[in-house]
This record gives structure tokens, C-alpha cells and sequence, in this order.
């Protein structure tokens, strides 16, 4: 026990500073990207995926309460483990089920509950077994617990980790098994046995079965395995291999043949979608541009960070050289690393956005890249005076960068009342709290705005939907309520959904009801709110 805990005391130290900056960003989330809502919508609203669903299939002239809201968004009576809603509701999405059944399994912990921790702690489960992956897949590719805990440290406080793990969404799942299937078969080339085999074939299946971009990864790096195994002449291990991803694959179109309606639809998260950006040959340098940029400080920091130690291998390049001789050096592990570039290209160019979230499961296989950059300089640095010393600086400015770029970067998804933030969600929250018991009209003609703000409608008693001013509905709804108040959010997204102009709808308001004076309440980006008076 005692040898044990000398030898992985690195990485439990490392785990633990993670936990802790985790559970502090965390603590510090006020908000939830639409996304993030869907993900509670889709998980747990009874056979009725998006919220026009909830309101019977059509949201024009529709009056749904705050627990008709709340329903949507939780776990109801008699609901708890029913999985075949969530796969009828996938089904009718653009991704597969596996993340909303996990999800769904933990809002059953707290049926009826609406809170930012459901999906916190699951996503910070997943995130600790991704960082605990990516450690024993260091120490098998480079042999050093040392520069293993390293890696879990430079990732597990890096930008992109962090909001992989804040965002509540499939990608932090997709991340943990994109790590299991890099460790497969970095143990598979290291040894054959046979239970590798079957676990490279269920990683591809639940890889799949999470989000379709785990597709990328997964190809590039079977296709470097099969040529390593021909040049190896691992004919057996090759077949084997072959069969075992082919077979995950088939298995995701045994279990969700739903799959290749998603993957041939016309639609912005889809195949037609994604040929369309990869055939757009003039926007490849802009996205790819686009991704670097995003990620500002923390990406700027980590590409001089690996310049620094291309420039120290050069140094003591003439004792690499000797160390390569005398022993070999870790060239197999490109096999495992060089992949993630190329799905990192490919991710960037047709994804349906460019946000950095479609390349979050790669972030670790980056992480384990310095890890490979940090392995040549032990291997040369042994023999020079002083070894240890010249070790220890090393691994030590791998958590020290980590501090920094986690101080000059925070991570994404946080939402908090920040004058540097254009989204200030707790102050939504708290201005739709303060008109609780005003009368709600939201005008649209999608459901997406609308799930957007849903955190902000769960305040009201009930919101009436819909696209027309002039509607009967409006005058009914506001008649019945006889208030000298009234909220009100108008759908101002062109691009997302009606596109309404407030200027046309607030005087149309005014013409057919007694609310002739307005203000501002906030803007959100897809909608804006007023409070009306008489």
C-alpha cells in the first residue's frame, strides 16, 4: 500500500487541486446554455422531446403552467427509470441516447427537482474517471507516474477540460471513452490479449451511441493501429482488431438504427450539414483560425509551452540520440496521439458552429502530446549533473502553466454576474422572480427561444405562447389576470428562429391591450423582455 501511494501520490495530489477548482467553477455556475436545458428537456420530459411537444404538439395560443414547465425539465410521478422516453425522444433529436439515459438516471435521484447539480455531479464523475483514463494512459505509453500525473494536471485544469465538465451536455462522456479506446489499444499494442478485443469493440459502440464526432478520433486512429499492425506484421492482431471495431459499429445500428436518419438528415446538427461546411473549401482557413482563437490565452500559452520544450529537446538533442540507442524511445506512442490532430481538423472544418466543443474529447490526447514531448527530455536528461533537479523543474511547470491558464482563461459555461460577461443569468433570474406574479406572454413562433429562457419562465404561474399580438388568445389570457403588469419576451433571432422586431410588436401589443408603456428588462441574446404597464 505504502509503495503504491509513493508511486501514484502525484496523480492523487493532482486529483484532489482538480476536484477542488472543479467543485469551485461549479459552485460559481449561474446560468445554462440552450443546450444544456435540452439536455434536462430530453432526458426526462415523459415521451415529448422539445417544449412544443409538452404544450400538445403546438405552441401557437398554448398556456403552459410552471409545472407544465417544470415537467419537462424533471423526472414526474411514474416516470422514474423509464428509459424508452428517453430513446423515443432521441429518436426524434439529432444525437444518440446514452448520455440522457445516464442523465436520466441521475434526475431520478431527485425526481421533480430543476437544479444546475443534477448535471454537475454526473458530468464531474465522468470527468475524474476521464482524468484517472488519461493518467494510467500516460503511464502505459511513457512509462512515468510523474509525467502521467502531469498530463491529468495540464488537462484537468485546462480550459477546455474545465468546460467540458461545466457544460451539461454528451461531450465530457464522449471524452472519458475517447480515452478508454486510446488506452485499449495502447495496451493492446503493448501486449495482445484477448479481452482487448471486446473492449475496443463496446468503447466504439458507446462512443457512437454518445455523440457521432466520437466517429473522428475512432477512424483515424483505427486506421494508424491497422498500419502499425502491418508493419509489425501483427496479421492476427490486425484481423481481430478490425472485427472488434466493425462489430461496435454494428452494434450502434442494432441498438439505434435511428442513427442513419441523423447522420442523413438536411438539418444544421446532421450529414447534410456536415458535407455542406466540408465542402466550403474557402472557410478552411477561417474555421480552423476560429478554433485557435476561441481559445485566446490558454491555447497562445500551451503552443509556447510546447515550443519551449521543442527548443529544449534540440539542446540535448545529441543525449536523446544516446538515449535512443541505449534504450528505445516512445516513438509507438504516435500511433495513440497523432490521430487526435487529424480529427481536430476534420472536427473544426465541418462542424454544424465553430465552438471548441466539438473538439473537447481530444483535449486530453493533446495534454498526453506534451506528455510524449516531456518523455524525450527525461530520456535525455538522464546522465547530466544534477537529473533530478532538471526532472522536477520540468514536471513542476506543467501545474504551474496549468494555474496560470486556468487563471487567464476561465473556463466557459459559468454565466455569472460579471461585467465581462454579455450573459448575466443570475440577474435574469432574479428581475423574473421579482414580476412572478405578472402574466407572462412570450412571442414566437419556434419552442427554442422559449427553452432558452425556461430557467427565467419557471419564476412566472404560467406563460401564454405565441407568434400574433393580435391574437384573442393574448386578450383572454390578460383579461382573465387583471393585472396592472405584464411580461412580456419577444423572439428577436433572425438567424435561430422568428426573427420578431420589438418596435412592430410592442405598439401592436399596445393597440389591442390596456399596456401602453414599456421598458427593458435584459436581453438574451435570442430574446428580449419588457415589463408593459397600463
Amino acid at each position: 500500500m505504502k509503495e503504491k501511494l509513493q508511486k501514484h501520490g502525484a496523480f492523487l495530489l493532482a486529483l484532489l487541486t482538480v476536484l477542488a477548482v472543479c467543485l469551485f467553477f461549479a459552485q460559481r455556475k449561474n446560468g445554462m446554455f440552450i443546450d444544456e436545458i435540452y439536455t434536462y428537456g430530453l432526458s426526462n420530459s415523459h415521451y415529448a422531446p422539445f417544449l412544443k411537444d409538452a404544450a400538445g404538439g403546438e405552441l401557437e395560443g398554448a398556456v403552459l403552467s410552471r409545472q407544465d414547465l417544470l415537467d419537462y425539465v424533471t423526472v414526474g410521478p411514474g416516470e422514474i427509470g423509464d428509459f424508452g422516453s428517453v430513446y423515443y425522444n432521441q429518436v426524434n433529436d439529432v444525437h444518440p441516447p446514452l448520455y440522457y439515459w445516464l442523465f436520466h438516471l441521475a434526475s431520478c435521484l431527485s425526481p421533480g427537482v430543476f437544479s444546475k447539480w443534477t448535471g454537475l455531479i454526473l458530468d464531474l464523475v465522468l470527468y475524474l474517471l476521464t482524468l484517472f483514463a488519461l493518467y494510467r494512459l500516460v503511464l502505459r505509453l511513457f512509462g512515468s507516474p510523474w509525467n502521467a500525473a502531469a498530463a491529468a494536471l495540464l488537462y484537468g485544469l485546462s480550459g477546455l477540460g474545465l468546460s467540458t465538465m461545466l457544460m451539461i451536455r454528451m461531450y465530457v462522456l464522449m471524452t472519458l471513452l475517447t480515452v478508454l479506446l486510446a488506452l485499449w489499444i495502447a495496451r493492446l499494442m503493448e501486449k495482445e490479449r484477448w479481452i482487448w478485443y471486446p473492449l475496443i469493440g463496446l468503447t466504439v459502440f458507446l462512443g457512437l451511441l454518445t455523440q457521432y464526432y466520437f466517429v473522428f478520433y475512432a477512424f483515424f486512429v483505427c486506421a494508424a493501429f491497422v498500419f502499425w499492425a502491418a508493419a509489425k506484421k501483427r496479421w492476427r492482431c490486425l484481423g481481430l482488431f478490425a472485427l472488434s471495431a466493425f462489430a461496435g459499429v454494428g452494434l450502434l445500428l442494432l441498438v439505434f438504427p435511428a442513427c442513419i436518419n441523423h447522420l442523413t438528415a438536411d438539418k444544421l446538427v446532421s450529414g447534410g450539414n456536415a458535407v455542406e461546411q466540408l465542402s466550403a473549401v474557402s472557410q478552411y482557413k477561417t474555421r480552423l483560425l476560429l478554433f485557435f482563437h476561441e481559445a485566446n490565452h490558454g491555447m497562445k500559452a500551451a503552443v509556447l509551452f510546447t515550443l519551449g520544450l521543442l527548443a529544449l529537446l534540440l539542446v540535448f538533442c545529441k543525449k536523446l540520440r544516446a538515449a535512443g540507442k541505449a534504450k528505445k524511445l516512445p516513438w509507438d506512442s504516435l500511433v495513440i496521439l497523432v490521430p487526435a490532430f487529424a480529427a481536430f481538423a476534420v472536427a473544426a472544418l465541418i462542424s454544424p458552429v465553430p465552438e471548441q466543443r466539438y473538439i473537447y474529447n481530444l483535449a486530453p490526447l493533446f495534454a498526453a502530446s506534451v506528455s510524449f514531448l516531456l518523455a524525450l527530455l527525461e530520456r535525455s536528461l538522464e546522465g547530466l549533473p544534477r537529473e533530478k533537479l532538471w526532472k522536477t523543474g520540468l514536471l513542476l511547470a506543467v501545474p504551474v502553466l496549468s494555474l496560470l491558464l486556468v487563471r487567464a482563461q476561465p473556463p466557459k459555461y459559468l454565466y455569472p454576474i460579471d461585467p465581462c460577461y454579455e450573459d448575466s443569468y443570475a440577474e435574469y433570474d432574479a428581475l423574473a422572480a421579482a414580476h412572478a406574479g405578472d402574466p407572462c406572454l412570450y412571442l414566437t413562433e419556434y419552442s427554442y427561444p422559449p427553452t432558452q429562457d425556461l430557467g427565467e419562465l419557471l419564476a412566472f404561474e404560467d406563460v401564454l405562447f405565441t407568434g400574433d399580438p393580435d391574437s384573442p388568445a393574448v386578450d383572454d389570457y390578460l383579461a382573465a389576470r387583471q393585472s396592472p403588469e405584464c411580461v412580456v419576451y419577444i423572439d428577436v433571432s433572425e438567424d435561430w428562429s422568428s426573427g420578431f422586431d420589438p418596435e412592430e410588436m410592442l405598439p401592436a401589443l399596445a393597440d389591442t391591450t390596456d399596456y401602453t408603456h414599456w421598458e427593458l428588462l435584459y436581453e438574451n441574446g435570442l430574446s428580449v423582455t419588457y415589463l408593459l404597464r397600463k
